[in-house]
């Protein structure tokens, strides 16, 4: 990992004092791996990261093991990390298991979500309406869906939804990365089915959610696809 390079001044910690220097730390490598600023494969060295952060090495290295359990980082037995390489079968496996777990988690959640949790949604489906920036569209999205589908009041449901999401991020990002006008769509997927959760319709909740996750998964096979074939193109040149 190159110092000058890899994190750009728009992912520096900010000087927020409520958050800890883990909690921050995390945030901006996260992004800085969905926005595709830290590629997958690539080293993460504790000393380079602590000098472009400007923070010690054990909140890093703290924010490094919550990464990995979210399966953006992989990290080995001598405690070396680089950013995780995804799949097209991760993908698939995550997708079928998605396609039955979150319409459970929705229809329950359309029955039960106050007017206050509705109102968290739309906040973040506006957010992420109003920037251009990828990483933290593909961030506000884990938080779009979690915001709407913790109303199911199911904590261990939701736990293995939001494993199963953030497992996904970082491949959702590389294909909005490579078809940007999806990112467009989505928003699109978004608003119905938020008018889904407000009009308390949870067939068509549930129906619009199935339609998104199957919408999400051909972008990321076609994403790896192309991806499948440039390697293709190398090997034979």
């Amino acid at each position: 990992m190159h110092p000058e390079s890899a994190i750009p001044p728009s992912r520096r910690l900010a000087d927020v004092a409520h958050r800890t220097a883990q909690e921050r730390v995390e945030e901006v490598l996260r992004q800085a791996i969905l926005g595709g600023e830290l590629s997958p494969g690539e080293p993460l060295v504790l000393d380079d990261l602590s000098a472009q952060l400007g923070v010690s090495r054990t909140p890093i290295r703290e924010a490094m093991r919550a990464l990995a359990s979210e399966g953006l980082i992989d990290m080995d037995s001598f405690r070396s990390a680089t950013v995780h390489t995804p799949t097209l079968e991760e993908a698939r496996e995550i997708y079928d298991l998605r396609l039955v777990l979150d319409p459970i988690a929705v229809r329950r959640a359309v029955e039960r979500i106050t007017p206050e949790e509705l109102e968290t949604a739309q906040a973040i489906h506006v957010t992420m309406l109003g920037t251009d920036d990828l990483g933290e569209w593909v961030d506000a999205n884990r938080e779009f869906h979690r915001a709407l589908q913790q109303a199911a009041r199911s904590d261990r449901l939701i736990s293995i939804i939001d494993g199963l999401r953030n497992s996904a991020a970082m491949q959702v990002a590389l294909s909005l990365k490579a078809e940007s006008s999806q990112v467009t769509q989505a928003n699109a997927d978004h608003a119905k089915i938020l008018q889904a959760f407000r009009d308390r319709d949870a067939d068509a909740a549930v129906r619009l959610t199935e339609d998104h996750l199957r919408n999400t998964l051909e972008v990321i096979e076609r994403y790896e696809a192309d991806l499948a074939g440039q390697r293709f193109e190398a090997t034979a040149e």
